[in-house]
């Protein structure tokens, strides 16, 4: 009974993500179950690291911390990695005059190597600071990499966004969130560098992102089925004859 108690909790964590109303209190009443018993079963799931409690004035907020340790331990099913993984899916938006944007995204179980291309990035990066402005060589790669990232990755909001946002009440940032940029910046690369078609190079890029993503694949789960079912579905038109 217990164990199934801490499962409502982190199923109502995760599908709430973004709000702000996973409150102790609200976790009693959605559950049903005493304050007391909820508070015991939160701080049982905060010690195995499945979720943070932050403190807010006179309530008590419960988060995701890892969606990965909440899968391993059973509190939360393998559709929430997969075709459920959007309910912490980071978005470009407010509520109540506060970015959403999170990165519990990031702690779905993706079995991740490191690239050889990384390696070669930042030895490039490195030898390349000799030559730079002081002031641009003392602030580091990880600043001048996230400008570069954003300002290239960033598109300004369109209204099927928009309005999607509205409709789930959010208020709608300025940009689409960086994933679409993301896309939209390799699609460009792709075409400019092979002279191809639009379709033809959305299709090679596709293409790059399995290779890539091949390459430094690690192990299995869930999360990394779902990404090979994203990639042949996506490819199915107009890549597939």
């Amino acid at each position: 009974m217990q164990n199934q108690l801490e499962k409502r909790i982190v199923e109502i964590v995760v599908t709430h993500h973004h709000d702000n109303d996973t409150t102790l209190r609200n976790l009693s009443k959605i559950t049903g179950a005493p304050y007391s018993t909820v508070r015991r079963a939160v701080y049982r799931l905060e010690r195995e690291g499945v979720v943070r409690v932050l403190k807010l004035q006179n309530e008590y907020l419960v988060k995701i911390r890892n969606m990965a340790r909440a899968w391993e331990l059973g509190y939360l099913p393998s559709v929430y990695l997969t075709y459920g993984s959007g309910h912490v899916a980071p978005i470009v938006a407010y509520r109540n005059g506060f970015y959403l944007s999170d990165e519990a995204y990031i702690t779905l179980p993706f079995k991740i190597k490191k690239h050889e291309a990384l390696d070669v990035l930042l030895d490039l990066e490195m030898k390349s600071r000799e030559v730079m402005e002081d002031a641009i060589s003392y602030m580091g790669e990880w600043p001048r990499f996230t400008a570069l990232f954003y300002r290239t990755t960033l598109q300004p909001a369109v209204d099927l966004f928009v309005q999607w946002a509205r409709r789930n009440g959010l208020e709608p940032g300025d940009w689409m969130p960086p994933a679409y940029g993301f896309f939209a910046f390799l699609l460009y690369v792709v075409r400019k560098l092979t002279g191809l078609e639009w379709k033809d190079a959305y299709c090679k890029a596709l293409e790059l992102v399995a290779s890539y993503i091949s390459e430094t694949k690690a192990g299995d789960s869930p999360t990394e089925e779902f990404v090979q079912k994203i990639l042949a579905e996506m490819e199915k038109w107009p890549c597939t004859k």
